[in-house]
Formats: structure tokens, sequence, C-alpha cells
């Protein structure tokens, strides 16, 4: 007799050190207040749903109305065990951001740990007086799906129009294969306005995305993207639609002039060991310059392209035919007392045989490909004396409405005199 009890004493005891150290995966669960009014008003707008992890387990928390529908807050989301509770706002949103209609449901939190053990946990919860309309996004357009943002002015950007029909924090962003999110500004008239947590009036807004490339930053690597328009309403509520976007033959284009072997970067004729010459009045001035593509993009050109169709001192680019292209790389030479825009003469970067054509709208467009450099010729004619006499003249490398590097600017001045013949 004494065996049995003493058998059964043991296997009690079994029991009691088992439930003491395999307890239940999740425990300690509260939902509070039981009954929320999710209209901003900063009363019971929310309900803390808090809850123990005691072993590893993969954690639902949803809500059941009364036809059966349910309604997810998270699923199957991993939890470790910690040793404070876990804690979860509940503004009456799920996760397809929509907030719940009025009425009485039923709150489950299940439980499954590692080693196959679950649990779950009920309770009721009341939801009042959620009348907030919902932010939906009534209008979105995107300009292209497609693309290249390499500040040649041809496909940079992508406009995005975006209309919400109620007020809400408006975001526009890209995410890229790996998950990285680029932000994107709004568009106030000439201005550009990365995204705050503002609520907007219900209206019409424009976002310009060009990977950056604008300011002087390098653009997301090519691949597929995706454009993501999120409003979200002062309670969470949260509409979202996207578009799909490619970027391609993306890069910094960035080039330089090279030296020549007098050792400038500019070969004017004429020239010796002093950069300063004494010139009859109509006599041609000529150059010589090299200029090396130095980024992992192509530079795109423009004409003139003939080294020997000269310019004259009332000639310039505009009077041949060729006028100033945004994102186009050119040539350029400037004089002191220039008094029209800068650089009036110019010349395309290299000559139609070194450069790569891509046909467009029938338009033929020139690109200098990467780590390509060519021979750029030019000459101007000097026919006039300018205000001031000697004057200094000398030459650049310009990306046109976009900058002059200050390593390609102002490059082997040289001090020039005029005589009569």
């Amino acid at each position: 007799m004494m065996v049995r009890q003493k058998g059964a004493l043991i296997a009690l005891m079994g029991l009691f050190v088992a439930c003491a150290f395999n307890p239940q995966p999740v425990n300690d669960v509260l939902v509070v207040p039981n009954v929320i009014s999710p209209n901003a008003d900063g009363k019971d707008d929310l309900a803390r749903i808090s809850y123990r992890v005691n072993a590893p387990a993969r954690i639902s928390i949803y809500l059941t109305d009364r036809q059966g529908r349910r309604y997810d807050i998270r699923r199957d989301v991993e939890r470790p065990a910690i040793p404070r509770p876990y804690e979860y706002l509940f503004n009456g949103i799920v996760e397809d951001g929509r907030l719940l209609p009025d009425g009485e449901y039923v709150w489950t939190l299940e439980a499954t740990a590692l080693d196959g053990r679950t649990a779950m946990h009920t309770g009721t919860l009341t939801i009042t007086e959620a009348d907030l309309p919902f932010p939906k996004i009534e209008e979105f357009t995107v300009s292209t799906n497609v693309i290249t943002p390499n500040r040649d002015a041809i496909d940079d950007h992508v406009y995005i129009n975006v209309f919400i029909s109620q007020p809400a924090k408006l975001r526009v962003y890209v995410i890229g294969p790996d998950n990285f999110r680029y932000d994107v500004p709004r568009q106030e008239g000439l201005l550009q306005r990365l995204p705050v947590d503002e609520v907007l009036p219900a209206g019409r807004y424009f976002y310009d995305y060009d990977g950056g490339i604008d300011l002087g930053a390098d653009p997301p690597p090519d691949g597929q993207y995706v454009i993501v328009a999120e409003a979200e309403d002062l309670i969470g509520q949260r509409d979202v639609v996207t578009a799909p976007l490619t970027i391609a033959d993306s890069g910094r284009p960035m080039a330089e002039i090279v030296l020549q072997p007098n050792g400038n970067g500019i070969e004017w004729s004429g020239v010796g060991a002093t950069p300063e010459l004494t010139m009859k009045l109509g006599d041609t001035l000529y150059f010589t310059t090299t200029i090396r593509n130095v980024s992992s993009t192509p530079i795109r050109t423009a004409g003139p392209f003939d080294p020997n169709d000269c310019y004259t001192m009332e000639t310039n680019r505009y009077t041949k035919g060729f006028p100033e292209e945004p994102g186009v790389w050119r040539v350029g030479v400037d004089f002191e007392t220039n008094t029209g825009e800068d650089h009036p003469w110019r010349w395309g970067v290299g000559t139609l045989d070194d450069l790569e054509v891509v046909a467009r709208d029938g338009v033929k467009l020139y690109y200098l490909p990467p780590g390509r450099q060519v021979v750029v010729r030019g000459c101007i004619v000097l026919n006039r004396v300018p205000v001031r006499n000697p004057f200094r003249i000398w030459g650049a490398l310009i990306q046109e409405q976009v900058e002059i590097a200050p390593i390609n600017s102002r490059v082997t001045p040289i001090l020039v005199t005029l005589v009569e013949p």
C-alpha cells in the first residue's frame, strides 16, 4: 500500500514539474477597454492588447463579427519569449486599412508554439462612433512606367498625380527590389517638398520622381520598382494604390576635359610658353581639346560637329541652328566683355563617327559611351574688336541647363590682343 501511495505521489509531483516548466505558450492576455470609440477625439480611441509569450510562438489576433466574418489584426507573426508583455494599440482598423463599423465583436488571440503546443484566448470588444469617412485615393496616374534617370533630359522623370477625397496624410514613395524606400517629393509650383506627417486637405497633388539625379545624386540601379501612394487619416485608416516602374540606363553622367600634350586643358593655335597672343583683326583662332566620359552612363551631346565651320564675333550657336538643350554636353568658348549669353560659341562633343546614334520619335540623339574619350576642334574668326582689348578667352565643358562643373569651368584662359592688319 505504501509503495502505491509513493508511486502516485511521484507521478503527481512530475505533473506539477512538467506544468511548471512547460506552461502555455501565451498567458496574461488582456484587451482594455472593451468598448472603444475610434473617432480621433482623444477619448477611448484605442484598445490596448497585451499578452505574455512564454515560449517562441506564432501569434494571430483577429476579430469576428456576428455574421462570423473574420478581420485580421495580426496573422502568424513570430514572437520570441521575453520577460515583459507584448502590447499592441488597436484603433479599430484591421489589416486592409479600413475602420470596422460599429458593433460587438469577439476578439481571439491564437498562439502556436514551435513544439506544437497551442493556446486560444477570447473576449468581446464593442466599437462605437466609428463614423470617420475613408480617405480614399480617388485618382492615381503616372506619366510613364519606364524612366532612364541619367540627366540627359530624356525620360528622366515620372510625374505622379494623386487626388484624395478626404483630408489625410499623403505619402508617395518608390519601393525597390531590396525593399528600400525612396520618398518622392511633392511639387508645389517650382518648389519640391519632401513628405512630412501633415494632414493635407482633400484635393489634387503632384509628385515628381527622377531618382535624385537632378540633385546630383546617384540614382537607384536598374530594375523593377513599385510606385506607392498612401493616404492615412488621423485615426489610421489607410488607402494604398500602386503602379509598376522600370528604371533603366540609370547613372550620374560625368565628363572632364583631358590635358593636352602641352599640359593645358585646351590647346590654342599660336599660343607659346606664355598664355598671350597677338592677332590681326579678322584672323582665325583655332583650338583643340579632348573630352572623356568618366561616368558609367552615356552622355548626350548635339551639334555643331563640323570643326571647320567657324564662328564669327557676330554669330553664335543659335544663328547656326543649334539652340541650347537641357542635359546636352557641349564644349563652349567665352570671352571678357561678352554681354550676351554665356559661352556663345559651342561645339558637339566629338564627331559623328565617334558617337552612338539613337533614334527617338524620328529624331537622332547622339551619345558618347562610358569610358570613351574624343577630340573636339573648332575655330572663331575674330573680326571685331571687343569693348576691352586685350581681352581674355577661355573654354569650358558644359552640361546645358544643368551645370558647368568647377573642374570644367574657365579652362586655359589666354589674353588676346587684336591689332589692325
